[in-house]
């Protein structure tokens, strides 16, 4: 892409997150504030910061093994998954296996806490482990909003992120910023904020991951609403991060992106999907 072209992508993106707030700064901030005292509260209840769920699955079977990394924050980490078998890498990783019938080496550097401002600090962990990989996942988004920060900037590192991993070859699916609309500890009329926020930060991610060659896949729009619906059994004890089931309904929505990296055409299983292995 250009350079005055994502520019531009980044002006709207911030002329965009400027218009929610209706120019009121004082509710910006006020959002940061709340979610900061969210996060730090809910942290202590927990004390988790995920998963490594880093390995090889299906180590027996024939074939060269398809590489998969997955790069971004807590829901990338598999923070109130359980156990790194719940983690959306891992699902994602076991199903592979079935699909293809292949073995999956799987690299997990995410890190709790993450902004997109962090994901080339993960890049070049991931190349310290391998100088290869197939298809590279990334989630991120919420921090940015959470965290209030510049979106514009925010939207500039994901495109540069995905930018370096397509210059390797990589094939690479993003995740978009989740609708913090499900996040009940927030407080309206905050939460509602945070709901707009998460909604433009997304549709900016969406244009900049096109235009640097990724797939994004838009989770706010996709389960959203079944969050909302069902908070008890869609997120953890937390209230703020996925439980397996809700991980199991993330790696759903994720897998035919991830599929199509592979070349695979998801015929091979249909019964022992995330969604139904989980439910």
């Amino acid at each position: 892409m250009a350079r005055p072209v994502l520019l531009r992508i980044a002006s709207i993106a911030g002329a965009l997150v400027g218009s929610v707030i209706g120019g009121t700064a004082m509710l910006g901030t006020l959002v940061g504030l709340e979610a900061v005292r969210v996060r730090s509260t809910l942290r202590s209840n927990t004390g988790a910061d995920g998963f490594d769920a880093s390995g090889i699955y299906g180590e027996g079977n024939p074939g060269q093994a398809l590489r998969l990394a997955v790069l971004g924050d807590s829901l990338a980490a598999g923070v109130g998954a359980g156990s790194a078998d719940y983690t959306v890498g891992a699902i994602l990783a076991k199903t592979l296996v079935l699909e293809s019938g292949k073995p999956v080496r799987l690299w997990n550097v995410a890190v709790s806490g993450s902004r997109s401002k962090d994901l080339q600090g993960q890049i070049y962990a991931l190349r310290r482990e391998t100088d290869r990989v197939d298809a590279a996942l990334i989630v991120v988004g919420s921090n940015d909003v959470m965290g209030l920060g510049d979106i514009g900037s925010a939207v500039r590192e994901l495109y540069r992120a995905v930018t370096t991993l397509r210059r390797t070859g990589c094939s690479v699916v993003v995740a978009t910023c989740p609708d913090l609309d499900a996040v009940r500890p927030l407080v309206q009329p905050l939460r509602y904020l945070a709901h707009r926020l998460s909604r433009q930060l997304a549709v900016a991610q969406t244009m900049v991951v096109l235009r640097a060659g990724g797939r994004p896949v838009p989770l706010g729009v996709t389960l959203g609403a079944l969050f909302r619906k069902r908070p008890n059994s869609m997120f953890s004890a937390d209230r703020l991060h996925p439980s397996p089931l809700g991980y199991a309904r993330a790696a759903a929505v994720l897998l035919p992106s991830v599929r199509a990296c592979f070349g695979l055409s998801g015929r091979v299983q249909a019964a022992a999907t995330p969604t139904s292995a989980h439910a």
